[in-house]
């Protein structure tokens, strides 16, 4: 029998990838509320004999209920993100993430789902992160300052999904992506922003002075670290970085790399109205050990191969 699987947020950016990469090895149900919607640069999805489509939100209890039935795999992607997001929404921020994934899990245990990855995300490490392992502690900023509102919720998501899996006899983990980019982002991230303004003959903006360092992984290698998770039972119960530390650029350097990769453009500066991140990235010594993971697409394909899709689709 095709084994299920769940994607919430499967209409995004990350969760699009994902359907494509498993589709057909499994029976897929893809949850959205298309707050954005990347589905649409993915056609074929729609049409797929082996792709169910729902429109809910994670805090619609009763639409969770009906989505997970007879699902054996559950992939949580769906959250509100995006800097804007937690300035501008930051309780909306905390009930989607927080309680839309305490309902996800009620509605599994009840369902009898066997296995839950959750997606986390590096900003639980706080405003300076170098080179860091997942045992680490969770310095996120203080609570005078909305930018947190977030990692919060994020951070609070994996405790609800590792103690959730500890308690239900359910095989639980949790990915914390660092800058992940590609073709059919439609949210916020410097790459998806500069590639844009590339496609569209525009100055790139770097916002502050440049110097936040960030290591950018590719779409694809997030796509292999979720199979190696999913084909790992050693994987269950842990949290795991997943990035590539050999594209650590400052987010200037990033900008002028992305004009070398375009052929042209110009670059240009403006004051920054959110807190810094200083520092961004990953030690991915537990995922490379115990799921083999090796990230393979450098800086200048995945840019290549990002700014050839924005050409493609931007107007």
């Amino acid at each position: 029998m095709t084994p299920r699987m769940l994607i919430t947020g499967g209409a995004g950016f990350i969760g699009t990838h994902l359907a494509e990469a498993f589709a057909g090895a499994w029976a897929i149900r893809l949850l959205d509320n298309f707050r954005r919607d990347s589905l649409r640069y993915a056609p074929a999805l729609r049409s797929h004999p082996h792709i169910e489509i729902i429109s809910a939100d994670v805090l619609e209890r009763a639409a969770l209920d009906r989505a997970v039935a007879g699902i054996d795999t559950i992939i949580h992607l769906a959250a509100i993100a995006g800097v804007s997001s937690y300035y501008n929404e930051p309780t909306k921020t905390l009930r989607v993430n927080i309680l839309g994934t305490a309902n996800l899990l009620e509605a599994a245990v009840n369902a009898g789902v066997k296995r839950v990855i959750y997606f986390s995300t590096s900003e639980v490490y706080g405003p300076e992160a170098r080179d860091v392992n997942e045992e680490m502690p969770h310095g996120i900023g203080p609570v005078s300052d909305r930018r947190w509102v977030y990692a919060t919720s994020k951070l609070a998501g994996e405790h609800f999904t590792l103690r959730c899996g500890e308690e239900n006899g359910i095989a639980t983990m949790c990915v914390r992506p660092f800058n992940v980019y590609g073709p059919r982002q439609t949210g916020e991230g410097a790459i998806s922003n500069f590639c844009s303004q590339l496609a569209r003959a525009k100055p790139i903006t770097v916002y502050g002075d440049g110097s936040e360092v960030r290591s950018w992984c590719y779409v694809d290698d997030l796509v292999a670290a979720v199979s190696a998770m999913l084909a790992t039972p050693a994987a269950a119960g842990m949290s795991f970085n997943i990035g590539n530390p050999a594209t650590r650029l400052t987010t200037r350097e990033l900008a002028e790399l992305a004009v070398r990769v375009a052929g042209r453009g110009s670059i240009e500066t403006k004051e920054s109205g959110h807190t810094p991140i200083s520092y961004r990235s990953p030690d991915i010594g537990r995922a490379r050990q115990i799921l083999g993971f090796a990230p393979r697409i450098g800086i200048e394909e995945g840019l290549a191969r990002t700014l050839a899709w924005f050409r493609e689709v931007q107007p």
